[in-house]
């Protein structure tokens, strides 16, 4: 079974699902903006008349990585619908704006099921308590979010995660990934880990929840499809965790800046596809999650993005003409993460 905002149900019934994604989303918690007179255009609107600004560098405008817009949202998910999709895995934490009741009304009038997800995101984003609880209480947390529900809600999380590590993983980062740990150990749920785009830290993170008792089957390690390293992706594999591909419609060139998360080039789609059929080849087609991570207000059709039908309509065509199957194409869209989030 499987838990959504509106309740349970069976694998099967998930269908064609997009694994790691935000219906709504508030990243400024992990920008640093810039003074006024240095760029008085980061406080403009997005528009398309300064949506180039945005192109390669998307936190050149604060209002990107801001949505809130309800009814926005609903559109962005029937047009997901309208081109075959069922299911979204929200994964947006409590300090980027997660929001039970909105997504619960949003699957409601758009007809696309949510599974939700809970825990903490990475340690700049973290809340003062984080500092006084132990790995023990916040796996509590993490399972009252799963069994009870979320506050007052009655929304059951039905995923944890995406637990944040940094490029260096804070003594805080470990302790909540610890207590995610034992939370799956607990409900049975899996953990989308968000590792750190450039570097190589998924290993210490699977080792580390091993460790705890969690199956490698139901980690998943998010972000490897910015730096595609063949290398490290096999690392990942062999030690029987899933990889996810989830930076599909992001083909952006960001400066080199001293601090922040996004420091150089990602990878392009074509890239991703052809890396994909050759772990697919190697016989990885089980291991292996596609989505967007849909976190940026330039992604939604709306804005001018790809929307979240991306995955469905360009991504299909270049993962087909790369050589897979259909067949093999539904595994990564439709089985295998129904085999990822089932109990």
């Amino acid at each position: 079974m499987i838990e959504t905002v509106c309740g349970k149900i069976n694998n099967e019934d998930l269908g064609v699902t997009l694994p790691h994604e935000h219906v709504f989303i508030d990243l400024r918690i992990v920008a640093e903006p810039p003074k006024k007179e240095e760029k008085p255009y980061y406080f403009e609107k997005v528009r398309l008349d300064n949506r180039y600004r945005i192109y390669t560098d998307p936190y050149e405008i604060e209002d990107n990585i801001v949505y809130d817009d309800f009814d926005v949202a609903v559109n962005e998910l029937k047009l997901y619908k309208q081109n075959g999709g069922d299911s979204i895995v929200d994964v947006t934490l409590d300090e980027i704006a997660r929001n039970p009741l909105l997504l619960k009304q949003a699957s409601i009038e758009s007809g696309v099921k949510i599974v939700m997800g809970c825990g903490h995101y990475i340690d700049v984003a973290h809340p003062k308590f984080i500092n006084d609880l132990t790995s023990f209480q916040l796996a509590d947390e993490m399972i009252k979010d799963i069994t009870v529900g979320v506050g007052n809600t009655g929304i059951k999380a039905g995923v944890i995660g995406e637990i944040g590590t940094s490029a260096i993983i804070t003594p805080n980062e470990f302790k909540v990934l610890e207590g995610a740990g034992i939370a799956s150990t607990k409900t049975g749920k899996s953990i989308h880990v968000h590792t750190a785009l450039y570097e190589r830290n998924g290993i210490e993170v699977i080792n580390r929840l091993n460790k705890i008792g969690v199956e490698s089957n139901k980690i998943c390690i998010d972000h490897v499809d910015v730096d595609l390293r063949e290398d490290y992706l096999l690392e990942l594999l062999k030690c029987g965790a899933y990889v996810e591909f989830d930076n599909f419609g992001k083909e952006f060139f960001i400066p080199k800046r001293p601090n922040g998360v996004l420091k150089g080039r990602f990878a392009y789609d074509y890239e991703r596809a052809i890396m994909i059929k050759k772990l697919v080849d190697k016989g990885y087609l089980k291991q292996i999650l596609i989505t967007n991570d849909i976190c940026l207000k330039s992604q939604f059709c709306t804005y001018g993005g790809n929307g979240f039908a991306h995955i469905l309509n360009t991504v299909k065509t270049m993962l087909l003409d790369c050589g897979l199957s259909i067949a093999q194409y539904e595994t990564l869209t439709r089985n295998n993460v129904a085999e990822f989030l089932g109990d």
